[in-house]
């Protein structure tokens, strides 16, 4: 039996630790034989550098570290090329500035390959490096996570650090297309995708394989690669659990599954699922190993709807990937690229072929962390306190305490500091309003479009069915909209009781001020 490579990023490790390796390489062999210069998007901990540092031993001929792969007997283990591989987790450039960093890196290496350079600059020190290195068969150029000196530094105080660091990258690669009949391959991965004019300006000729369906597979595991290479471990959590396979893998597929960047392939997340596969237990892996405070200051700051994402039916356009600026971000895209959202369909316009896609949540383990994650931005209350409330919240709604319900709720909004209320804005109520129901453990529709409008929330228990519709300032305005929408109708034949609940929120005190509540045959009368 071979052992879980969690975090695992070098090939040469999976032999010696007797890993588990999930074999990549008939896909990996495909992208070295189409082409040349390549881009590739991933989040973090999806196996971007384990695919680095493979291309990398693959070039290096290190056929021994193969065996058993699909690449093993069709690769010519003779041909060997030179590596200038550039990790920017490995780079200083947090203490000395990122040029300082690149000269550094850049002079260690020369040593390492006996050049001694003509050139003082970090640029013209790269161009050299190639041309000395891929003179006779070509040099191979793998840059890992390219952008980690600017998404560092995103945050409203350092900005104008990832404006500078922009600026040194897109000199790094000025130069590259000159070296054309020097490189032998370019890979360049990273989480975010500026936009080609930001830092590849010259590099016209990068093939970006982010949402290319022939690449879609190159990271993440599918079902059935989890089938072929990891029953031994699923075995064992099915006797731990008393369940059947397929219950597993119908849990394993809400929890870590969902992710696709083509809308017809889908993956789960590596670390999580490996990380699963060691502790046997449904947990939030990949969440909490690390979530950019900014992306959530960015939704709460720019006031966005975050209930958009969570119906499948969320559309951008195909051009909207290439749009990522610094100075202007676009969240929904940045969300796409650091994980948070996924790509669910893809849909070609039968008229002009033109592209659009929905994105939503991959999967439970984001959805529900990234709410856990936004409530405490929303609210400042922490994430312990708020695991009591909504227990509270959720037992209140099963006995049918409606006022119970809105006291814990009217709490809740009486504890969230005065500053960081967003004044008059109604979304925002709603947003918090959106997330608590979101996270009590119960069937809950946010939203919902009828034939008469659009209903606030739905919540279902067992015995149970509220409507609720919220107003900020008057109640008598939301049980209005409960009344002439009658949003109750399509739950009719349904054997719940069904109570339709009207609440009102006061922007002055920055609370509930009053709620009321009807049944169908009140609403009706």
């Amino acid at each position: 039996m071979k052992n879980l490579g969690i975090g695992i990023q070098e090939l040469s490790e999976f032999k010696k630790r007797n890993l588990i390796y999930v074999d990549k390489t008939k896909i990996i062999d495909n992208l070295i034989s189409s082409g040349k210069y390549y881009f590739l998007s991933r989040p973090r901990r999806f196996g971007k550098s384990l695919l680095v540092n493979t291309i990398k031993e693959i070039f290096l001929g290190n056929k021994d570290l193969f065996v058993d792969t699909w690449i093993y007997d069709k690769w010519n283990w003779e041909e060997k090329n030179p590596i200038i591989k550039i990790s920017f987790t490995s780079i200083s450039y947090r203490e000395q500035g990122l040029k300082k960093g690149l000269e550094l890196f850049f002079d260690n290496f020369a040593k390492k390959v006996n050049l001694t350079y003509t050139e003082s600059d970090y640029s013209g020190k790269f161009i050299e490096l190639i041309t000395f290195l891929g003179d006779k068969d070509g040099v191979v150029i793998l840059i890992d996570e390219y952008d980690k000196p600017i998404i560092d530094f995103l945050d409203k105080k350092s900005v104008e650090i990832a404006q500078k660091n922009k600026e040194i990258l897109k000199n790094l690669y000025s130069g590259i297309k000159d070296c054309d009949k020097y490189i032998k391959l370019l890979f360049i991965t990273g989480v975010s995708k500026f936009s080609r004019v930001s830092i590849f300006s010259e590099l016209n000729n990068l093939n970006d394989i982010t949402i290319d369906e022939n690449y879609s597979l190159l990271t993440g595991y599918t079902q059935n690669e989890i089938l072929q290479y990891y029953s031994f471990y699923l075995k064992k959590i099915e006797n731990k659990f008393k369940i059947s396979t397929e219950i597993l893998l119908k849990n394993m597929k809400l929890w870590y599954n969902g992710y696709s960047w083509d809308g017809s392939n889908f993956v789960y997340n590596p670390f999580s699922i490996l990380s699963f596969l060691q502790k046997k237990d449904f947990s939030n892996y990949w969440f909490k190993s690390g979530t950019p405070t900014f992306l959530t200051k960015l939704i709460k700051e720019q006031n966005i709807d975050i209930k958009k994402y969570d119906d499948n039916n969320f559309i951008i356009d195909d051009a909207a990937f290439d749009s990522y600026e610094i100075g202007n971000i676009d969240l929904n895209i940045l969300l796409f690229q650091t994980g948070y959202l996924t790509i669910k369909e893809k849909i070609v316009n039968p008229e002009d072929f033109s592209i659009d896609y929905k994105i939503s949540y991959p999967n439970r383990e984001v959805r529900d962390s990234f709410y856990k994650f936004l409530i405490s931005e929303f609210t400042e209350i922490d994430k312990t306190q708020f695991s009591e409330i909504t227990k509270d919240l959720k037992n209140s709604l099963e006995e049918n305490d409606i006022e119970q319900f809105v006291i814990i709720l009217k709490s809740l909004y009486a504890n969230i500091p005065f500053e960081i209320f967003i004044k008059n804005a109604e979304s925002y109520y709603h947003t918090i309003i959106y997330l608590i129901l979101k996270l009590l453990g119960v069937k809950v529709f946010v939203e919902k479009h009828t034939n008469k409008g659009r209903i606030d929330a739905i919540i279902e228990t067992k015995k149970y069915i509220f409507i609720l519709e919220f107003k900020m300032g008057s109640v008598n305005s939301a049980l209005k909209q409960l009344k002439e929408k009658k949003y109750y109708e399509p739950y009719l034949k349904d054997k719940r009781t069904i109570y339709n609940i009207g609440i009102a929120f006061d922007g002055k005190d920055r609370n509930i001020k009053e709620y009321q509540i009807r049944t169908v045959e009140e609403l009706k009368n």
